[in-house]
Formats: structure tokens, C-alpha cells, sequence
């Protein structure tokens, strides 16, 4: 149809010409934004999986300010810079929300063409489906996780994330305190979620409760000499680009904000499970909760990696225990023929010179000196049978005296992905670690351990998806192995340090199937004191025992059956790759990174292969 002359003018005044510099410009503009975000139909397979990745990592960490920063330095790198300071939600609803969340990722997952990405993106689809569908199929077992624990729970967690929250920039003091400020909501959201669980007939028992009450009031109880107040000041003096008035206002904000809501929340949350402590059902194991075995599989399988069944697993525990046991007894024979005077059972090697018997649970100057020459020792001596690892810091640190009754002997503190130069372990003097004991720990926890395994896998860097989907029997069943093969970086190979591994091994493997026992079988408290003074444990070491496995379920299998699975791994590669060493077989590990063990034994085999 012919246009009127009064429509050819709205049209020319739409398409009014530019002029050329102008054009130009606009033109730029245009290409540019193309260039860093083309519309999908212009991407193919593999970026547009990246940018699905990458936007599920950004949704992740927008909901958790703590999470954030402890995973990335440079929150504006990752287009994060803007998001709400935020501690999360721990209620029943908002763990729905989370389900529906993994359903929609889930769907979007299996929209892409698996064929059309390369090898590093088919294993981060592999990963991340893995772990929506475990996840997904616990859906209706949410009630069953149980967020609070006497030393893995959310409140005995919190304070030391909270004193080693860095200060990098002013922002991250204001996010801070804003953190501080939401403790009670984020507590009053565990609190509705314990309420839940109880009215589910699902609460944790009457011990577990008072444990937990007992440390909540310990920690409120220090008030305004509260060591989260020094350890505070401490950060902002020594930030430089604040004036000295801007500390002063600072550290009497976070005191008011401490005493005023910090600890009154930690006196409520022990309010709230007092309330609570009589209306638990179960004293004894998941086994003894409608679905319990439903969820300790789940848990077996999602913690640990392993897919096998529970009855796989315990039969591979009881033949390395067996195994274990007469490896013992033959030392101890040949010791014996060798030497009637020796003592093998001793827990010390004259050739290590750091070994100055000290008294135990005594803190000083020199045996952080001591930890620090074993870490460089351990550094030292893993050369020939691990991939070179490029040169980081770390900081060896005590556990307050405060906490010390409360967490792990020792642990590692993750750096962020994109600083990971910086590195912290943590070691509880109440353990009164020292000798050999103490030095495959700091193996476990640092080289060629935690510390070393994050390092080199951040060193590639991975997707950024992968660095939120640990998998802990990867990460502590690799941290376990390394630390059964420092007994002879200690002690030279001498019989001493091969009782003394061996018993690690025995006393992990037994911990491991009490855990089954108790939470897959049904064990009762007095079976299990039974059995174990039978073995010569004394009543009370049983019963803390049972305590410790009743609050952790699988915890114990993440260690010692992640660490059957690499000896096992490590056999298999051994047997079917004609110039296997122990280097290759590492470095296929590292490479690999934390995925589950079906998973990790195709990617090896494939790498080992390949450089055959």
C-alpha cells in the first residue's frame, strides 16, 4: 500500500540520519556489547554451558555473604559486587526453595548437547549432574539433616569463620558487622527448623542437645572480654587506610554489636533447644528414625562419593581391618625374634630431631616453630612421588582456648580461588599432638594434603562450578591416604611408624564400621561399649565413641572409606597402565580434582592412558 506523505515523515523522523562520528560511536557501543554478550543463538554449545555455569555460581554465592567472601577476594570479578549482605536461611521453607532451585538447574542441565563440550565441560556437567540427582532424590528427607552439632555444628563453626574474616577492603568491615547484626534472625531460622524436625518426631537427642546448649552458653558468657572483641581490634589496626578515628568508631561498633546481638543470639539459641531438649524420640542411630537407612545411604553417597551399596562398602572395611591386624602381628613377630628388648609400639622416631617431648596441651612459641620445620620437612620429602606444586605461605595457628574443647584436632582453612597464596591451619592444642602424630597431621592438613590438593587444583583453573561441588570423600579420603604415607616420610620405614600406621588405619576402619553399625544396623549404645571393651577400650572411651559417631553420621567414612577408595584406585591404575608411578597417579588425582569415585576412576585411567 502506498504510504501517505504524513507517514514517509514519522518514518524519516524515526530514521532521522546521524552524523558519521556519531554513527560511529553507536556502532561501537553495538559491537562491543555483542562481543561480551552475544544473544544465545550466537554461541555455541560449550560457551553457552559456560555462561549456564557460571551464572549458577553467581546464584549460589549471592545468597551467602559468608560463603562469598571466603571463596573469592575480588567480588567484582565475578559480577558479585553488588549482591545483599546476607547470612542465609536455615528453615524448612527455605530448604524447599533450595530443592526447587536444583530442579530447574537440573532441567537446564539436560538441555545441552553432552556430545558437542569439550572433555573439561563434559566433566563439570558429570559432576553437577551427579549431584543434583543425589540431592534431588533425598528431597523428601530434608528434616533428617541436622545443621547443629557439639563440634561440626553451625554454631561451633561460626566463630571461627568469624575471626578469620579478613579485612580487605572497608566494605568487608561493613559486611561484617552487617553479619553480626544477623545472627539472631539467621539462629531464630535454625531454631524454626529444629521446631520442624521436632514436631517430626525427628529432633537430635537429649546429650547431643545439652552439648550444644552447654557450648552456646559458654561462648555468651565471656561478654565484654569476648576474644572475638580482641581479635577484631586486632584486624582493624592493622588495616592501614583507616584513620585513627574511624578504628575507634569501628571497634565500639562491633563491641556494641557483639554484646548487643552476637551473644544474646547464642543465649537464645540454648534457650530454644532447652525448650526443645526432651522432645527427641531417638537416641540412638538413624537406623532408629522411619527413614533412617534411606538417609544414611544418601549420605554415604553424597558426602562420601561412593555409590556402592552400604554392604559393599562394610565388607571392604572389615577385609583392610583383617588386614591390617595381621600386618601388625607379623612387625610385632619379627620385632620380637629380631630384638626381645625393642618397643615398636612407641609413637616416636630418634632420627626426627623435632621430636622434644613436650608436655601436652602446652602451647609456646617453639612448637609453632616445631609445626612450622615439619610442614617444610613434609614440603621437602613429597617431591619424587607428587607433581611440583607451586610455592604458597602458610600461616600455622592455634585454635582459641575458648574452642578448644569443641573442635577438630586440626583443620585447614580454604583460601579463596583467586588469592589462594595465603593459607591458614588451624591445630587444637587439646589434643596434645606432638611426634609423629603431630606430623601426619600437619601432612594431612597441609603437604601433600588440603592444602596442597586446593592449591593445585585452583592452580588450573577450573570452572568456577567445581570450586562450589566438594566432594568430601575425594577431599578427605585424599588427605587420609597422604597421611598413611607420611608414617615413613617420619620414621624412615622403621617398624615403629609402620605399628603406628597401621593402628591409624585399624582404629579408622573400626570408627568407620561402628558408624555403619550404629546408624545403618541398628547398634545400641551398650553393644557398642560391649564390643569395644572386649578390644581393651576402657567404658568411657566407648562411650565418647558412640557420642561422636550418634552426632556425625558417615563422617567417619568420608576419611577412611574415600581413603580405601584411592588404595583401591591406586592398585587398579597400578595393574592396568604399563609405566604406572606413583607421580602419574597423583597428578591424575589433582588433575582430576574432587569429583565422585566412579567418576575419578574413569578420568584417571583416561589420563594414564593418554600419556602412556
Amino acid at each position: 500500500m502506498p504510504q501517505t506523505n504524513s507517514q514517509k515523515r514519522r518514518f524519516r523522523a524515526f530514521f532521522h540520519p546521524l552524523c558519521p562520528a556519531l554513527f560511529a560511536a553507536l556502532l561501537t557501543l553495538i559491537i562491543c556489547h555483542f562481543v561480551t554478550h552475544p544473544p544465545s543463538f550466537l554461541l555455541t554449545e560449550e560457551q553457552r554451558f559456560v555462561a549456564f555455569t557460571e551464572n549458577v555460581f553467581r546464584e549460589e554465592l549471592s545468597g551467602s555473604t559468608l560463603n562469598l567472601h571466603y571463596l573469592v577476594s575480588d567480588p567484582s570479578a565475578y559480577g558479585l559486587e553488588d549482591t545483599e549482605v546476607s547470612l542465609g536461611n536455615a528453615s524448612t521453607e527455605a530448604r524447599e526453595a533450595s530443592c526447587a532451585a536444583l530442579e530447574n538447574y537440573h532441567s537446564s542441565l539436560l538441555e545441552f548437547d553432552y556430545d558437542k563440550l569439550s572433555d573439561e565441560r563434559q566433566l563439570t556437567y558429570d559432576v553437577f549432574l551427579t549431584y543434583l540427582e543425589t540431592e534431588l532424590e533425598a528431597a523428601d528427607l530434608l528434616l533428617y539433616d541436622e545443621p547443629l552439632g557439639p563440634t561440626l555444628g553451625v554454631q561451633a563453626q561460626l566463630p571461627i569463620l568469624l575471626a578469620e574474616y579478613e579485612f580487605r577492603t572497608k566494605g568487608d568491615i561493613e559486611d561484617y558487622l552487617s553479619l553480626l547484626a544477623q545472627i539472631p534472625d539467621y539462629f531464630d531460622s535454625l531454631l524454626s527448623f529444629e521446631q520442624d524436625k521436632s514436631d517430626a518426631g525427628l529432633f537430635m537427642s537429649s546429650t547431643c542437645a545439652l552439648e550444644v546448649i552447654e557450648q552456646c552458653l559458654d561462648f555468651a558468657a565471656e561478654g565484654e572480654e569476648h576474644y572475638l572483641i580482641a581479635i577484631f581490634d586486632e584486624k582493624i589496626d592493622a588495616v592501614t587506610n583507616l584513620t585513627t578515628d574511624e578504628k575507634i568508631a569501628y571497634k565500639a561498633r562491633n563491641q556494641s554489636i557483639l554484646t548487643g546481638y552476637v551473644l544474646p543470639a547464642y543465649q537464645a539459641l540454648a534457650a530454644g533447644l532447652a525448650a526443645l531438649e526432651d522432645t527427641g524420640t531417638n537416641a540412638m542411630g538413624l537406623y532408629y528414625f522411619p527413614d533412617g537407612q534411606e538417609y544414611y545411604e544418601y549420605l554415604v553417597k553424597s558426602t562420601v562419593g561412593d555409590s556402592r551399596t552400604i554392604e559393599d562398602i562394610e565388607e571392604e572395611i572389615k577385609t583392610q581391618m583383617v588386614a591390617d591386624y595381621a600386618a601388625m602381628q607379623e612387625i610385632l613377630a619379627e620385632s620380637e625374634a629380631s630384638d626381645p628388648a625393642s618397643n615398636v609400639n612407641e609413637n616416636t622416631a630418634s632420627d626426627a630431631s623435632w621430636d622434644d617431648s613436650a608436655e601436652t596441651n602446652t602451647v609456646s612459641a617453639d612448637s609453632l616453630v616445631n609445626a612450622s620445620e615439619m610442614l617444610e620437612d613434609l614440603r621437602a620429602k613429597i617431591t619424587d612421588d607428587f607433581p611440583l606444586l607451586t610455592t604458597v605461605s602458610c600461616e600455622i595457628k592455634y585454635v582459641h582456648e575458648s574452642l578448644q574443647n569443641y573442635l577438630s584436632p586440626a583443620f585447614y582453612l580454604s583460601p579463596t580461588i583467586d588469592n589462594f597464596n595465603n593459607n591458614v591451619i588451624y591445630i587444637n592444642p587439646a589434643s596434645g599432638y606432638s611426634g609423629i602424630e603431630l606430623y601426619t597431621t600437619l601432612a594431612h592438613e597441609g603437604y601433600p594434603g588440603h592444602l596442597y590438593q586446593t592449591v593445585y587444583f585452583l592452580s588450573q583453573s577450573p570452572d568456577l562450578l567445581r570450586t562450589l561441588l566438594d566432594v568430601g570423600g575425594y577431599t578427605e579420603g585424599w588427605a587420609t591416604y597422604v597421611e598413611m604415607y607420611a608414617f615413613s616420610l617420619y620414621g624412615g620405614q622403621s617398624a615403629s611408624a609402620s605399628i603406628s600406621q597401621l593402628n591409624r588405619s585399624f582404629t579408622l576402619g573400626l570408627a568407620s564400621l561402628l558408624d555403619i553399625g550404629i546408624h545403618y544396623r541398628g547398634y545400641t549404645r551398650e553393644e557398642v561399649s560391649a564390643f569395644l571393651t572386649t578390644l581393651g577400650f576402657s567404658e568411657s572411651t566407648a562411650e565418647s565413641l558412640y557420642t561422636t559417631i550418634l552426632e556425625s553420621p558417615a563422617n567417619y567414612l568420608k576419611y577412611y572409606v574415600g581413603y580405601l577408595n584411592f588404595c583401591s584406585l591406586r592398585d587398579t591404575l597400578e595393574a592396568a597402565v604399563n609405566d604406572f608411578t606413583l607421580r602419574k597417579f597423583h597428578q591424575a588425582v589433582l588433575e582430576t580434582g574432587p569429583v565422585p569415585f566412579d567418576l575419578l576412576k574413569e578420568q584417571c585411567l583416561k589420563k594414564m592412558q593418554k600419556n602412556t
